[in-house]
């Protein structure tokens, strides 16, 4: 993806998905989260760049996120597999280092703005955001039932499985907290 460009579609409501905090997102780290029931891997390569994958091994299913980021891939703790940043194989210890040129892991549209880490199947434009990015918080409600009470021009929902919402609010992080916890306590009684 060409740097300045944004994305997000999550299936047919076009709807932009936060799915974590750059700041959050260090050299050498490696981040987990979910869109939707998906489960993400997301870590910064060598060219600065934030990389937001299915935290899935191509090979065997094991998690991504239990490797390394070794900055100028990432390499699968099962196997030792390592990835580019594009995604694709290119060493396979099992096979003498030759890499697999029909295998890499599934690999999203990312963009960063706002302070936020934005990730899709397709790319789009992420909404804008106000203030400064805080801290998520987790409510055990679907999304389209939190949405009914946030308000969306400073909150970012993304379906966290089946049945849960991750809150990506910004502005004040104490009021913002204090707000959405208070939310989250409502819903989660019902």
């Amino acid at each position: 993806m060409a740097a300045g460009q944004q994305c997000i579609l999550w299936g047919d409501d076009m709807t932009s998905y936060v799915v974590a905090i750059e700041k959050d997102v260090r050299d050498g780290s490696i981040v987990r989260s979910m869109m939707g029931d998906k489960p993400l891997v997301i870590w910064r390569g060598a060219s600065g760049a934030i990389n937001v994958w299915l935290d899935l091994c191509p090979h065997r299913s094991v998690r991504l996120s239990a490797g390394r980021n070794m900055g100028e891939y990432l390499e699968g703790v099962y196997h030792g597999w390592r990835f580019d940043e594009s995604g694709k194989v290119t060493l396979v210890p099992a096979l003498r280092g030759r890499p697999s040129q029909d295998i890499s892991a599934t690999v999203y549209s990312t963009a960063v703005a706002d302070g936020f880490v934005w990730a899709s199947e397709k790319e789009c434009s992420p909404t804008g955001s106000t203030g400064k990015p805080c801290y998520p918080v987790h409510i055990a409600a679907p999304v389209d039932q939190v949405r009914l009470h946030v308000d969306s021009s400073v909150d970012r929902l993304t379906p966290w499985g089946v049945d849960g919402t991750m809150v990506y609010p910004t502005g004040d992080p104490a009021q913002r907290r204090a707000e959405l916890s208070a939310i989250r306590r409502r819903l989660e009684a019902s």
